[in-house]
């Protein structure tokens, strides 16, 4: 094994040498299924944006393992943003070939195998596929920041060898925990919350104080993002074109497009916009949400809405806070429902209703988000949650608010009024 990549392991991995490494504040209470997975032997993917927590994660899975300081020598980590093992990308024996003289050095019974940021080293469902196979010591668990890793010829090549779960920012409760509220009162709920709400919700923002320092690193997220995610793995020449559109999409968080109309906007092909808004997704910036049809072509010929990760981001980039605060509020909801794993679309007909909830064939839930209810707009969100409620056949749905709470009656029907805060503590 050549030298460097010698001492870059041995920074990697300083539990073979019996030293302390950081494990950052406990989340795997919320990814229980992390620890059911790392007990199977199947490969486990761990995905989602970068700065999301995957890398502490794997910390908590490693210490979690508790092994013997002899023992901790069947672990290897390597961490492929490393740039010495970005220079050899592709090199095809390169993960084989550090795996392999590891295991023959250690002579161990059972391997734990992490390896982070993996969609950067060309050959690695190759690699991988081939260790699985022939190798049942090995139990994989691998990190990647883009959803194009269960794609094409990952899901042929790996088929029915992996368990794979994604990993988001941090949830409310968590973002209370980071800043050591055990036991808030409700008045540190709703300030915490509009903290939460400007800054979002990463974990090294949440641990943060100073509001500068937290909107810089968020930029700074937001440009790794489109470079290394976006950018450069796809060799897009014309840079311009993706940052005018990342940029007009998320200062339009949460209004219906279609591919034509924002190419129009932006004078560019709507292929192009197409292809660039896939790429978006694939690196877990941006979601799309199709308006709900029971035919899946009326679906896709429809208008969809596009939301973002973060609220942290989309402010960073372009939101002024107080006048976009209702659209702030709906992309969190956004997420919070996919990070609950829902199948989430919107609903419109004569009015509209911000999101519905599918569960197998079925619409189970309507919920309609707004910053308060007031004369102005009470009339017009009541009727978008109530049309969609009586278009599916729904007896309960829900508003969520700033910070109105109330019980309403209409139509035979039951309108939950309720704090965003409140529900994302439920």
């Amino acid at each position: 094994m050549e030298r460097i990549i010698e001492d870059v392991l041995e920074k990697q991995n300083p539990w073979w040498f019996g030293k302390s490494y950081s494990t950052g504040i406990a989340r795997l209470q919320y990814y229980p299924r992390l620890s059911t997975y790392l007990a199977t032997e199947e490969i486990l993917l761990i995905l989602g944006a970068r700065r999301t927590g995957k890398s502490t994660l794997i910390y908590q899975l490693i210490s979690g393992l508790e092994l013997s300081e002899e023992e901790m020598e069947s672990i290897l980590y390597l961490n492929l943003d490393e740039p010495v093992f970005q220079s050899q990308a592709e090199r095809a024996d390169l993960l084989s070939g550090i795996i392999d003289e590891y295991i023959v050095s250690t002579k161990k019974e059972k391997y734990y195998i992490f390896l982070d940021e993996v969609q950067n080293f060309k050959y690695w469902t190759q690699t991988l596929k081939t260790l699985y196979d022939t190798d049942k010591r090995l139990k994989f668990v691998l990190t990647g920041s883009t959803s194009s890793l269960l794609k094409k010829n990952t899901i042929t090549r790996l088929s029915g060898r992996y368990l794979a779960l994604t990993i988001f920012p941090l949830t409310f409760k968590e973002h209370l925990n980071f800043k050591g509220l055990k036991r808030p009162t409700s008045t540190e709920k709703k300030l915490e919350f509009e903290e939460y709400l400007r800054h979002g919700s990463f974990p090294r923002i949440s641990l943060e104080k100073d509001s500068e320092i937290k909107e810089e690193l968020l930029k700074n997220y937001y440009e790794t993002i489109y470079l290394k995610d976006i950018i450069f793995p796809h060799k897009l020449r014309n840079n311009r074109d993706v940052i005018n559109l990342l940029y007009f999409v998320i200062s339009n968080i949460g209004k219906p497009f279609s591919y034509k109309s924002m190419a129009n906007v932006l004078e560019i092909s709507a292929d192009t916009v197409k292809e660039y808004l896939s790429y978006a997704e694939d690196s877990y910036l941006l979601y799309s949400i199709n308006k709900f049809d029971f035919s899946l072509r009326k679906q896709l010929a429809n208008p969809k809405k596009i939301y973002c990760l973060d609220t942290g981001l989309i402010n960073a980039v372009s939101f002024k806070f107080s006048e976009n605060y209702g659209r702030l509020l709906e992309n969190m909801v956004f997420i919070e429902l996919i990070r609950r794993q829902n199948e989430v679309y919107y609903h419109k007909g004569t009015y509209e209703c911000d999101f519905l909830i599918k569960v197998d064939n079925k619409i189970t839930n309507a919920i309609q988000v707004t910053k308060e209810l007031d004369p102005h707009n009470k009339k017009r969100e009541l009727e978008g949650l109530l049309e969609a409620m009586r278009t599916y056949d729904l007896h309960e749905g829900i508003i969520l608010t700033k910070d109105t709470e109330n019980l309403i009656e209409m139509d035979e029907r039951t309108i939950f009024v309720k704090p965003v805060w409140k529900w994302l503590l439920e």
